[in-house]
């Protein structure tokens, strides 16, 4: 994953949910790591609440500038 995608968005949950769905209508599908949910459910605690925001090298282009126009 580490050369085939790209970070474009970290950042709070609500920021995180508007940028997602934004992203699907133009038919990119990210990949979303949050580490405090995997922490939950693994039964540890973590006060780290921010989401990274995942996408394929080849839409990059195409989702930073969605990201900018939205942030």
């Amino acid at each position: 994953m580490q050369k085939e995608y790209l970070c474009v968005f970290s950042g709070n949950d609500i920021d995180s949910l508007n940028i997602i769905d934004s992203l699907n209508k133009i038919n990119i599908y990210p990949i979303i790591k949050n580490e405090s949910e995997s922490a939950r459910l693994a039964g540890f605690g973590i006060i780290n609440q921010k989401k990274n925001i995942y996408v394929h090298r080849d839409e990059y282009g195409r989702a930073e500038e969605l990201i900018k126009s939205i942030l």
